[in-house]
């Protein structure tokens, strides 16, 4: 009893030291017009009162962007405690509501990807409601299948800052290339979390393969001692806690409040350190990690310092790309020349409400070509974001 107290305690004190905001929460549809497909995303962020839809707080500070894949038949609103403790530290934290049922991992990796990229953006869109609002830096996230799924988001990814997963859980060959084989191809910095007792997606052959796989020069593994794997969500939310006590029928765990506060104590600074480039924070996390030995086994690549900031920004730069649209206004054919070379690049659309009209993505294609003659009359915004910058424009349709 005296230790179960103690960890709440502790876990009390350090989400109080988290904390710093209200949230707000949200939900939005976005469209990713090249797949042809809505996700529904939830979204919690720093607010001046907590409620629904209530205005991002307007103080002049830009927050960085998370999106986080649920588990398996799991809810996309069953991580409160990720949310709230994020939210409340400065993040705009998204939750992608699809795949749900029976799962296609390689469309909901995607879909993480894309409300990273598109929330990121939005920064820079003035009918937004993140407009002014986002500092540019993003991380992807994900547990056990949206663990997985963030393994292949992130396949040859250089535009996300960092990411992170709990009890990321291998994904199917059907959808093409498994998360095992996908972490060869990724070079971002990865703090990857499991649990030593889970026995539904065990860290070898799955989350402890996938780190040992990874190209980041940068990467982190966290073994949760006694951690389960359901306990990285919310209790009794979805039927994961079901399939875990069929799967390890008679092991025993640490408290779910334990398991939780141990992650925070990590991934809260390494956040901080990646995506609000607070050099201080990585000091923060190892003494974090130091600590806290006997509750968590760690491995690493290449120790961070501060000089990683500048050699691994991981962030669509905010300067202006080198474009030019014709013609405009025009019946709603438009022709786009980029004057710069880039590797991946976004382009989104939105009308006068600041709706998402049509969102497309390129690779290395320097004259594009677009047919907007199917939308209605009038004036939209256009934001061509890559690597190396953006561009935005009015465009006018006659």
């Amino acid at each position: 009893m005296k230790n179960y107290t103690l960890t709440i305690c502790l876990f009390l004190i350090s989400t109080i030291a988290f904390s710093q905001y209200n949230v707000g929460f949200r939900y939005i549809t976005v469209r990713d017009q090249s797949r042809f497909r809505n996700i529904i995303t939830n979204i919690y962020y720093p607010a001046a009162t907590t409620g629904t839809d209530v205005p991002v707080l307007d103080n002049g500070t830009k927050f960085p962007v998370v999106s986080f894949g649920h588990g398996f038949v799991m809810s996309s609103l069953a991580y409160q405690w990720l949310a709230q403790s994020l939210a409340a530290a400065g993040y705009i934290v998204s939750f992608p509501a699809t795949e749900e049922g029976t799962p296609n991992h390689a469309e909901f990796g995607k879909d993480e990807l894309f409300v990273a990229r598109i929330l990121r953006n939005y920064g820079d869109t003035a009918s937004s409601f993140l407009y002014q609002k986002t500092n540019g830096y993003t991380a992807v996230g994900g547990h056990s299948m949206g663990g997985g799924a963030s393994f292949l988001a992130m396949n040859g990814v250089t535009d996300i800052t960092t990411f992170f997963n709990f009890s990321a859980a291998e994904t199917f060959a059907l959808y093409g290339i498994v998360a095992t084989e996908a972490a060869k191809n990724i070079t971002r910095p990865g703090l990857v979390f499991t649990g030593s007792k889970d026995c539904v997606a065990p860290p070898v052959g799955n989350s402890k393969t996938m780190y040992q796989n990874l190209k980041s020069e940068y990467k982190f593994f966290a073994n949760i001692k006694d951690g389960s794997h359901c306990q990285f969500a919310d209790p009794d939310k979805t039927p994961c806690e079901l399939g875990e006590t069929l799967a390890c029928f008679g092991t025993t765990y640490i408290q779910r409040i334990e398991q939780q506060n141990n992650v925070l104590l990590l991934l809260k600074p390494w956040l901080d350190f990646w995506l609000k480039r607070n050099c201080a924070a990585i000091t923060t996390f190892y003494t974090n990690a130091g600590a806290n030995l006997s509750k968590i086994d760690t491995l690493q690549s290449k120790v961070i310092n501060c000089s990683a900031l500048d050699i691994a920004t991981g962030i669509r730069q905010n300067k202006v790309l080198k474009a030019e649209l014709f013609p405009n206004p025009s019946s709603g054919l438009f022709t786009m020349n980029i004057n710069e070379n880039y590797t991946n690049a976004v382009l989104s659309v939105f009308d006068i409400s600041g709706k998402l009209v049509d969102s497309k993505t390129f690779k290395n294609n320097n004259s594009i070509n677009l047919n907007y003659s199917n939308l209605a009359k009038g004036m939209y915004q256009l934001q061509f974001s890559t690597e190396n910058g953006n561009y935005t424009s009015k465009i006018v349709i006659e």
